[in-house]
């Protein structure tokens, strides 16, 4: 899983994402919006994919749907700070599944655990 799809439309916390995953020996492609995120999970395959949910309303959530379906081998960590899990899956985010949610904002070493429990799956 070496290799992470990191969508986020703030430019500066998403080349902050990116310097972060880079430091941890990541490949990194960034996406700003859901449709520069699309044609990129199209042309790559991801071990991870992180997303904010805040990206376009009820799009966004239907793209990281669509994600899981067409990518379900892809871990996927969804974050945000105004959406809850369960808005984003009726299902939530079970445990034993390759999905995690993030509440915004979010310590370094939350989301370095978070992706250290995804690697051992």
């Amino acid at each position: 899983m070496r290799s992470v799809l990191i969508v986020e439309d703030h430019q500066a916390v998403r080349e902050a994402l990116a310097e972060t995953f880079f430091g941890w020996g990541y490949s990194v492609t960034a996406a700003g919006t859901i449709e520069d995120a699309a044609v990129e999970a199209g042309r790559g395959i991801f071990g991870l994919a992180l997303t904010d949910v805040d990206l376009g309303g009820v799009a966004c959530v239907e793209w990281i749907r669509s994600l899981v379906v067409s990518h379900p081998e892809m871990a996927l960590i969804v974050m945000s700070g105004r959406y809850r899990a369960k808005d984003i899956f009726a299902d939530g985010f079970e445990p034993g599944s390759r999905r995690r949610y993030l509440k915004k904002p979010f310590l370094l070493s939350q989301l370095q655990a978070v992706v250290a429990e995804l690697e051992l799956r």
